[in-house]
Protein backbone atom coordinates (compact mmCIF):
# COMPACT_ATOMS: atom_id res chain seq x y z
CA UNK A 1 0.00 0.00 0.00
CA UNK A 2 0.87 3.65 -0.54
CA UNK A 3 -0.96 6.28 1.49
CA UNK A 4 -0.88 9.71 3.11
CA UNK A 5 -3.71 10.07 5.60
CA UNK A 6 -5.30 11.58 8.63
CA UNK A 7 -6.74 8.49 10.23
CA UNK A 8 -8.65 7.57 13.36
CA UNK A 9 -8.53 3.98 14.59
CA UNK A 10 -10.84 3.32 17.52
CA UNK A 11 -10.03 0.74 20.16
CA UNK A 12 -9.70 -2.25 19.90
CA UNK A 13 -7.91 -1.38 16.65
CA UNK A 14 -4.14 -1.66 16.63
CA UNK A 15 -2.48 -0.40 13.48
CA UNK A 16 0.92 0.31 15.00
CA UNK A 17 3.33 0.88 12.16
CA UNK A 18 5.56 3.42 13.93
CA UNK A 19 7.59 2.27 16.92
CA UNK A 20 6.78 5.46 18.88
CA UNK A 21 3.11 5.98 17.98
CA UNK A 22 0.07 4.29 19.56
CA UNK A 23 -1.75 1.70 17.48
CA UNK A 24 -5.09 3.48 17.84
CA UNK A 25 -6.30 7.06 18.07
CA UNK A 26 -6.23 10.09 15.79
CA UNK A 27 -3.00 10.35 13.77
CA UNK A 28 -1.30 11.52 10.60
CA UNK A 29 0.62 8.84 8.72
CA UNK A 30 2.42 7.80 5.55
CA UNK A 31 3.38 4.43 4.10
CA UNK A 32 4.90 3.32 0.80
CA UNK A 33 5.43 -0.44 0.85
CA UNK A 34 5.99 -0.39 -2.93
CA UNK A 35 9.42 1.29 -2.64
CA UNK A 36 12.64 -0.48 -3.62
CA UNK A 37 13.95 -0.97 -0.06
CA UNK A 38 10.62 -2.46 1.06
CA UNK A 39 10.49 -4.81 -1.91
CA UNK A 40 14.05 -5.99 -1.16
CA UNK A 41 13.01 -6.83 2.42
CA UNK A 42 9.81 -8.64 1.42
CA UNK A 43 11.46 -12.09 1.02
CA UNK A 44 12.69 -11.88 4.64
CA UNK A 45 9.15 -11.43 6.05
CA UNK A 46 8.59 -15.14 6.87
CA UNK A 47 11.65 -15.00 9.15
CA UNK A 48 11.30 -11.44 10.41
CA UNK A 49 7.66 -11.53 11.53
CA UNK A 50 8.18 -14.27 14.16
CA UNK A 51 11.36 -12.53 15.38
CA UNK A 52 9.46 -9.25 15.80
CA UNK A 53 7.33 -10.94 18.48
CA UNK A 54 10.33 -10.72 20.78
CA UNK A 55 10.27 -7.20 22.30
CA UNK A 56 14.05 -6.67 22.20
CA UNK A 57 14.29 -7.72 18.55
CA UNK A 58 11.22 -5.63 17.66
CA UNK A 59 12.84 -2.50 19.16
CA UNK A 60 16.10 -3.31 17.33
CA UNK A 61 14.82 -4.44 13.91
CA UNK A 62 11.64 -2.43 13.39
CA UNK A 63 13.16 1.09 12.93
CA UNK A 64 15.08 -0.07 9.83
CA UNK A 65 12.06 -1.90 8.44
CA UNK A 66 9.88 1.13 9.18
CA UNK A 67 12.25 3.37 7.15
CA UNK A 68 12.32 0.84 4.28
CA UNK A 69 8.51 0.73 4.15
CA UNK A 70 8.29 4.53 4.29
CA UNK A 71 6.26 4.69 7.49
CA UNK A 72 5.93 7.99 9.33
CA UNK A 73 3.26 8.56 11.98
CA UNK A 74 2.40 11.19 14.57
CA UNK A 75 -0.53 11.55 16.95
CA UNK A 76 -2.93 14.38 16.17
CA UNK A 77 -3.78 16.29 19.34
CA UNK A 78 -6.95 17.99 18.07
CA UNK A 79 -10.60 17.42 18.83
CA UNK A 80 -12.40 15.75 15.95
CA UNK A 81 -15.72 17.34 16.95
CA UNK A 82 -14.59 20.95 16.38
CA UNK A 83 -14.24 22.61 12.98
CA UNK A 84 -10.65 22.25 11.80
CA UNK A 85 -8.57 22.94 8.73
CA UNK A 86 -6.58 19.85 7.76
CA UNK A 87 -3.85 20.08 5.15
CA UNK A 88 -1.58 17.54 3.50
CA UNK A 89 1.08 19.29 1.38
CA UNK A 90 2.65 16.54 -0.71
CA UNK A 91 5.66 16.83 -3.00
CA UNK A 92 8.32 14.55 -4.46
CA UNK A 93 10.71 15.00 -1.53
CA UNK A 94 8.48 15.88 1.42
CA UNK A 95 4.97 15.66 2.84
CA UNK A 96 3.71 17.95 5.59
CA UNK A 97 0.55 17.38 7.62
CA UNK A 98 -0.97 20.32 9.48
CA UNK A 99 -4.04 21.02 11.57
CA UNK A 100 -5.21 24.64 11.78
CA UNK A 101 -1.84 25.75 10.36
CA UNK A 102 0.25 23.83 12.91
CA UNK A 103 2.51 21.08 11.55
CA UNK A 104 1.83 17.69 13.13
CA UNK A 105 4.05 15.55 10.87
CA UNK A 106 6.88 16.19 8.41
CA UNK A 107 7.83 13.24 6.22
CA UNK A 108 11.01 13.26 4.11
CA UNK A 109 10.20 9.98 2.31
CA UNK A 110 6.66 10.54 1.02
CA UNK A 111 4.89 7.90 -1.05
CA UNK A 112 5.19 8.14 -4.80
CA UNK A 113 2.03 8.85 -6.75
CA UNK A 114 -0.48 8.66 -8.08
CA UNK A 115 -2.76 8.47 -5.06
CA UNK A 116 -6.51 8.98 -4.75
CA UNK A 117 -8.56 10.98 -2.28
CA UNK A 118 -10.78 8.97 0.08
CA UNK A 119 -12.96 10.53 2.81
CA UNK A 120 -15.16 8.27 4.88
CA UNK A 121 -16.50 7.26 8.26
CA UNK A 122 -17.19 3.69 9.28
CA UNK A 123 -17.45 1.35 12.25
CA UNK A 124 -14.68 -1.08 11.40
CA UNK A 125 -11.86 -2.14 13.67
CA UNK A 126 -8.59 -3.67 12.52
CA UNK A 127 -5.43 -5.07 14.01
CA UNK A 128 -2.32 -5.15 11.79
CA UNK A 129 1.01 -5.30 13.63
CA UNK A 130 4.61 -5.96 12.61
CA UNK A 131 4.42 -9.09 14.79
CA UNK A 132 1.93 -10.64 12.38
CA UNK A 133 -1.26 -10.04 14.38
CA UNK A 134 -4.20 -9.66 11.98
CA UNK A 135 -7.87 -9.17 12.84
CA UNK A 136 -10.84 -7.33 11.39
CA UNK A 137 -14.30 -6.73 12.80
CA UNK A 138 -17.21 -4.32 13.17
CA UNK A 139 -17.86 -2.14 16.19
CA UNK A 140 -21.30 -1.48 17.60
CA UNK A 141 -22.54 1.94 16.51
CA UNK A 142 -23.42 4.09 19.52
CA UNK A 143 -25.49 7.12 18.62
CA UNK A 144 -25.66 9.13 15.45
CA UNK A 145 -22.53 9.42 13.32
CA UNK A 146 -21.69 11.93 10.61
CA UNK A 147 -18.84 13.55 8.74
CA UNK A 148 -19.27 17.18 7.80
CA UNK A 149 -16.99 19.00 5.33
CA UNK A 150 -17.14 22.72 4.60
CA UNK A 151 -14.84 22.40 1.57
CA UNK A 152 -12.29 20.12 -0.04
CA UNK A 153 -9.48 21.33 -2.29
CA UNK A 154 -7.06 19.09 -4.18
CA UNK A 155 -4.09 20.77 -5.86
CA UNK A 156 -0.98 19.56 -7.66
CA UNK A 157 2.01 18.53 -5.54
CA UNK A 158 4.20 21.17 -3.96
CA UNK A 159 7.04 21.95 -6.37
CA UNK A 160 10.60 21.91 -5.12
CA UNK A 161 9.85 19.45 -2.35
Amino acid sequence: PRALWFFYASPPSNIKLDLRTPGCGWKAATIDADRGPALLLAPTAPLAVPLLRLPALYRTLWPGIQRAVGVSEAPVDASMTDWRTYCIAWGDKQARFSVDGTTVLDCVTPPRGPLGLVIWIDNQAMVVTPQGRLWHGLLEKRGEQWLELASVTVERGVSGW
